[in-house]
């Protein structure tokens, strides 16, 4: 049912001004594929994903094992049947300097790597965005771009960062043909790492 709508590329949208983080993913033909909407005053991150934008019909669950942090992993079920997906780790320290996380299938296998293209991008992006006033003006034109790489680092799937002045949004592009299974997995891996960076700005 999901894999019928992604159709590419994908659109991730997030308001910037809100009290409790949402983010809808659209496809090609603008059809939402899913409402994601995060829990607050939760010490451990817990995401649901909906099929409607009435939040009427849950699909997944995305929660970390630990209050957040390097290292925390983020787990990814299936609401129907609670069937377990895999999850998205952050590579440590390493995610100070360019943003590095790892896909773990259903069997904790590390099967994709998301990974900036230019870790220069990043480092303007968070220094230019901390000046007073026209921080945020310079913002809008620093897009860094991250690739999704399978583990012989070819890369499947391409997500740049936008702006705008009322949202932030990510498109998802994709370079290669992935199984359908993989597709979903790559697609909430998608959506964790955006609210992921949100937190950064």
């Amino acid at each position: 049912m999901l894999a019928s709508k992604l159709n590419y590329p994908l659109t991730a949208t997030f308001r910037i001004v809100t009290l409790s983080p949402e983010l809808q993913i659209k496809n090609a033909s603008g059809d939402v594929v899913l409402q994601i909407k995060q829990k607050l005053l939760t010490l451990r991150e817990d995401t649901t994903a909906y099929q409607d934008v009435n939040k009427t019909i849950p699909l997944y669950r995305m929660k970390a094992d630990r209050i957040s942090g390097f290292w925390a992993v983020h787990h990814f079920w299936r609401q129907q049947g609670e069937q377990y997906l895999g999850g998205i780790r952050a590579n440590g320290l390493r995610s100070l300097w360019r943003i590095n996380y790892t896909v773990l299938d259903a069997h904790q296998k590390e099967i994709f790597n998301i990974r900036e293209e230019n870790a220069w991008i990043k480092f303007l992006d968070a220094v230019l965005c901390e000046i007073d006033f026209i921080g945020w003006i310079f913002g809008m034109f620093i897009n860094p771009v991250y690739l999704v790489q399978d583990l012989s680092g070819r890369t499947l799937f391409r997500i740049k960062k936008k702006r705008s002045f009322w949202e932030r949004s990510f498109t998802m592009e994709a370079d290669l043909k992935v199984p359908e299974e993989q597709q979903e997995l790559a697609l909430l891996a998608l959506a964790q790492s955006v609210l992921l960076e949100r937190a950064r700005g």
